[in-house]
């Protein structure tokens, strides 16, 4: 038995539609407990991430990004022109074969191309079908553009992030909170209605609101707004009510420290800056005050602890992204990079529907396939 077989979802498979972070990482964690998932893009449509985190303008370049290897390992790469009929026809045809469906496009992309969930269920009536969106399937915001800035804005994130007396801060690109919380919360939902399917025979449509969950997370500041209307929500810094002295402080090295200290330390912040960051915090743990250093990629880039689970090698030595847990004692097993543009398409579609040699050359010709960008896509 190979190592994906002994997965927890070895057997299912996936219909992947997922962008960026939140569809195609929802997609990639499947992939990693085992679950066979097709990436589905097209010549005209890449993966964003393909061309955000180009790496050189060299032929090949959609093939080379960091970002796209980091969210999509272990998946199929198949390249397929949604917007034509033949395209739609593979889609539907593939969609029988499948278990799962993850999407995060724009609401009404799918609907208007003939695969969305209505018509993917009449196909299929077992599939799970998992819309991810920013503002969620209904509603007057459900066709609104967003990113992951406007998301923590409307969510509430943004105005309690930062220092007193200063604006709403947002994570930006390089956290995307939004983004990253959906993935988990997804894949976590994707499994559970699967489970449900097995059982029942039937399929289900879940409805995921990137804004809901970020707020969902910030429940309590909620719940104090009503019961207290005019309860003025601002930036606290890194204090809080009960633990006013938290806060992080700059070292002599130039590093940076966090700590939580028991009561009001006027001669902290000279402490600080007489030590370096690791005999402060080492200190500072001696007298039992709970203290870290502030680490920034290359501090945990050299942390040994974090191999196979907050990042993970790839079959080429490439870094992608790892589990943020174990399963019997394992991080995550990268069987595969993620895929070139259309690197798996035609094997696919021999293997699940038995297309010939001149099926495939007739695709190729009418543009319906592709492994290369056509024009006018980036």
């Amino acid at each position: 038995m190979t190592i994906a077989a002994s997965r927890p979802l070895a057997g299912v498979r996936v219909l992947d539609f997922g962008l960026l972070t939140a569809g195609a990482n929802t997609s990639a964690m499947l992939a990693d407990l085992g679950a066979d998932v097709l990436k589905i893009e097209s010549g005209a449509h890449l993966d964003p991430f393909r061309v955000v985190g180009k790496v050189d303008d060299n032929d090949g370049w959609w093939n080379r990004s960091p970002l796209f290897r980091f969210t999509n390992r272990n998946k199929r790469g198949l390249a397929l022109n949604i917007k034509s009929r033949e395209g739609q026809r593979i889609i539907r045809a593939l969609a029988v074969q499948c278990d799962v469906v993850v999407e995060n496009f724009r609401r009404g992309v799918l609907d208007s191309a003939g695969l969305g969930w209505e018509a993917l269920k009449a196909v299929n009536p077992r599939l799970v079908f998992a819309a991810i969106s920013s503002q969620g399937n209904t509603g007057p915001e459900r066709m609104n553009i967003s990113f992951g800035s406007t998301l923590e804005a409307t969510s509430g994130l943004a105005a309690l992030t930062g220092y007193e007396g200063g604006g709403p801060r947002i994570s930006g690109m390089d956290v995307n909170y939004p983004d990253q919380v959906v993935s988990l919360f997804a894949t976590g939902m994707v499994i559970t209605a699967w489970m449900e399917s097995r059982r029942t025979g039937e399929g289900a449509f879940l409805d995921i609101s990137q804004r809901e969950l970020a707020s969902f997370t910030l429940g309590e500041e909620i719940l104090v707004a009503s019961v207290d209307p005019g309860h003025h929500f601002e930036p606290r810094g890194n204090g809080d009510a009960v633990a006013p002295e938290q806060d992080a402080w700059r070292c002599r090295d130039g590093r940076w420290i966090a700590a939580t200290l028991g009561a009001p330390d006027p001669g902290m912040a000279e402490f600080c800056a007489g030590h370096d960051a690791s005999a402060a915090v080492s200190q500072l743990l001696s007298r039992g005050i709970p203290a870290a250093t502030c680490n920034n990629g290359n501090d945990l880039l050299a942390d040994q602890a974090l191999t196979g689970i907050t990042l993970a090698r790839d079959e080429t030595g490439a870094l992608v992204k790892g589990l943020p847990y174990r399963l019997d004692g394992r991080g995550v097993t990268i069987d595969r990079c993620a895929p070139d543009l259309g690197q798996h398409t035609e094997s696919v579609l021999r293997e699940l529907l038995a297309y010939s040699d001149a099926d495939l050359a007739a695709l190729k010709q009418s543009g319906v396939i592709a492994t290369s960008p056509t024009l006018g896509s980036v």
